[in-house]
């Protein structure tokens, strides 16, 4: 199903936003990853694959917890 068909199609009684996945989406919290975050990720020796699973973990935890979980993740839990 295509969104255009999502957008004019009558069948979600309003349209994509108000599809459940679409609203889950929209009230989840999304952070950038920072510079040292970044650096820190370039350091471990993963695949892309990997390191699009990490990012895509990450993004939705505050930057003190994204340090937190690479330090875990690497070892280096103080």
């Amino acid at each position: 199903m295509h969104l255009v068909s999502l957008i004019s199609s009558d069948e979600n009684n309003g349209g994509f936003e108000k599809l459940e996945v679409v609203k889950k989406y929209f009230y989840r919290i999304f952070t950038v990853l920072s510079k040292e975050v970044k650096e820190e990720l370039m350091k471990l020796n993963l695949s892309k694959d990997e390191l699009k699973e990490i990012k895509k973990e990450l993004v939705f935890l505050p930057e003190e917890k994204q340090i937190e979980f690479l330090k875990e993740l690497t070892g280096n839990a103080e």
